[in-house]
């Protein structure tokens, strides 16, 4: 187990050298930790400064399309698991707007699509997402964290803060989990368009990563 946490944290690194233009930033925080991670990350335009305002008056904000990774057992998370992820999403619907998208996988016990590219102000369609993750997920993936940087691939918008949010669960941290990353190669990584590979930046490792990697 410790030499495929280290393997997944290489291989990461690795898709972050496959870089120029395009970028994904990828951060990582705990579920408990989630409501003031999207106050600390997704600021309401009121909450800033009237220097700030009247400088971006008449320029467009830059949108956001995110992809929420979940961590998960084999079975849906608790009742107290999903209320928490339902005050998050509910709470971002109110930070984010219409051009904003939000897309959410689930990974580990559980992997696979759970919401397709969404209007994160759509909260209908996200709460009922959360609600039944086993029952939305594609049952064809192995691979949650494989599939999300493949699905982050296909939804880039040049236009928009591209990003990865990893939600950590400790309740699903004791799953045994093999991560299919550790295949991703140079030849594996196709360009888009103009010839440029996507980059993942600011890479954020987990704490229990960083204690295997020490030891």
């Amino acid at each position: 187990m410790k030499s495929l946490t280290i393997i997944l944290v290489i291989s990461l690194f690795h898709l972050k050298g496959y870089t120029q233009e395009q970028q994904v930033e990828t951060k990582s925080v705990l579920l408990d930790d989630f409501i003031s991670f999207i106050a600390e990350n997704y600021e309401l335009p009121s909450m800033k400064s009237e220097e700030d305002l009247d400088e971006e008056e008449d320029v467009e904000p830059i949108p956001h399309n995110i992809v929420f990774l979940i961590e998960t057992t084999n079975k849906n998370p608790s009742q107290e698991d999903i209320i928490l992820l339902k005050q998050a999403f509910r709470f971002l619907a109110k930070r984010l707007s219409k051009n904003d998208h939000v897309s959410i996988i689930a990974y580990s016990g559980m992997n696979g699509l759970v919401l397709d590219k969404t209007d994160p102000t759509d909260t209908k369609k996200t709460l009922y997402a959360l609600d039944d993750i086993k029952g939305q997920i594609d049952k064809s993936c192995r691979d949650g964290i494989a599939f999300a940087y493949e699905y982050v691939k296909k939804a880039f918008e040049s236009d928009s803060n591209n990003s990865v949010v990893m939600i950590r669960n400790p309740n699903a941290a004791n799953q045994h989990y093999k991560s299919s990353v550790t295949s991703v190669s140079q030849d594996n990584i196709k360009p888009k368009g103009n010839g440029t590979a996507i980059v993942l930046t600011a890479i954020t490792l987990l704490p229990e990563l960083i204690a295997v990697i020490k030891d």
